[in-house]
C-alpha cells in the first residue's frame, strides 16, 4: 500500500510538471509572434566619431557604425553626474578617442546601440608635424 501511495504520487508530480511546461512554452510562443527578441552582441574598441544618432568605433581593425537614440544608454565615470541636468546625448557623453565598450543589437541589418559604457577617456589626438 504505501508504495503504491508513492507511485500515485509520483505519476501526479509527473503530470502536473508536464501541464505546466506546456502551458509556459504555448504562452511563449504566443508572446514572440509580436516582437522578436534579438541576441545582445559586445564590441569594445575606440571612438573614431560620434554623431547625434550614430557612434563609430575601431574594434580589431574595422570600423563599426551603431545606430545611438533616446533608449541608448550611456555609463561611464561621471556620467550620472551630467545626466542629472536633463537627457544624456551622444556628444555629451562620448568623444573621439574614448575607449569604449557597446553592448548593440542587430535591427534590421543596422547595429542599435543599446548601452554604451565609457572604460577610459581618450586623450586629444596630438597635432601632426
Amino acid at each position: 500500500m504505501k508504495r503504491f501511495l508513492i507511485v500515485a504520487l509520483s505519476v501526479l508530480a509527473l503530470s502536473a510538471t508536464q501541464t505546466g511546461l506546456l502551458a509556459q512554452t504555448t504562452s511563449g510562443a504566443q508572446g514572440t509572434s509580436g516582437a522578436q527578441k534579438t541576441k545582445t552582441m559586445n564590441a569594445s574598441g575606440m571612438v573614431k566619431s560620434v554623431s547625434g544618432d550614430s557612434l563609430v568605433v575601431t574594434s580589431n581593425g574595422k570600423d563599426m557604425t551603431f545606430t545611438v537614440d533616446g533608449t541608448t544608454k550611456f555609463v561611464g565615470k561621471g556620467l550620472g553626474t551630467k545626466a542629472a541636468g536633463g537627457k544624456l546625448t551622444a556628444t555629451d557623453a562620448v568623444s573621439a578617442n574614448d575607449r569604449v565598450r557597446v553592448a548593440y543589437h542587430d535591427m534590421g541589418g543596422t547595429m542599435h546601440a543599446a548601452t554604451v559604457t565609457v572604460t577610459s577617456k581618450g586623450s586629444a589626438a596630438a597635432p601632426k608635424k
